[in-house]
């Protein structure tokens, strides 16, 4: 008799993937069918995460059996690839275009619902680079007042703040936006811009990485400094 599969459920930042794993399946087994499946070559800043039976998330671990460890029994069993590390020179360190879209969405993902502190001021800027990431060059024929209405650009937290009207949020990602012209090249050569934050690199360097000059993600919430790239799609 054929030992009875698992189904399992891998969700990126862009995709939801589903696999079937067997009792002896480990975590690097699950981990290289991921990464070969949407053809992700720099393996080495990523990572599985799932939530325990106490509800807390942790990363899998990959020299032990994906079964052994202490998952929230759902069906299919659930688990989150992300970055577990980030490097500390993008430009240089990353050559994949699905990589910076990964960090892009991730950290994006994050400043939006507030797992990554933004400043009001950087999380408008931020937002007319994910509009000219999405949309290319601002054109006031093709992107009238109202456009952005229904995009999620900016944290809760910040709008919370200050009294201020969707329209006006709007109208201050726009004058950004129109700053942007030409950022993206072609659709060959995805282009990216890069906002710094400031981070305390010497605070919140990992101990626990093996990768010289990356910082973990489980240090988020004490960062200052971040690059991120905004990858044209």
């Amino acid at each position: 008799m054929a030992p009875k599969s698992v189904n399992v459920r891998v969700t990126t930042m862009d995709a939801e993937l589903e696999f079937a794993i067997q009792a002896s399946t480990t975590g690097k087994q699950l981990f290289d069918q991921v990464v070969k499946t949407i053809g992700l070559r720099e393996i080495w800043f990523y990572g599985l995460q799932y939530v325990d039976r106490d509800g807390f998330s942790t990363w899998l671990k990959l020299n032990k059996k994906v079964l052994s460890q202490d998952i929230k029994k759902e069906v299919p069993l659930q688990f989150k690839f992300r970055a577990k590390f980030f490097p500390e020179d993008v430009s240089e360190e990353i050559i994949q275009d699905i990589t910076l879209r990964l960090f892009y969405l991730q950290v994006k993902n994050g400043i939006l619902n507030d797992e990554i502190y933004c400043p009001p001021e950087s999380s408008v800027l931020l937002a007319s680079y994910a509009c000219q990431a999405k949309y290319g060059d601002h054109h006031k024929e093709n992107h009238p007042a109202g456009f952005l209405l229904n995009d999620r650009l900016l944290p809760q937290r910040v709008m919370d703040q200050h009294k201020m009207t969707r329209e006006a949020w709007e109208e201050r990602i726009m004058n950004w936006w129109t700053e942007h012209k030409g950022i993206c090249n072609t659709a060959h050569r995805k282009g990216f811009v890069n906002r710094q934050f400031c981070l305390t690199r010497d605070q919140n360097r990992s101990r626990h990485s093996n990768l010289p000059g990356c910082f973990s993600t489980d240090l988020q919430l004490n960062m200052h400094i971040l690059e991120i790239y905004f990858v044209c799609p």
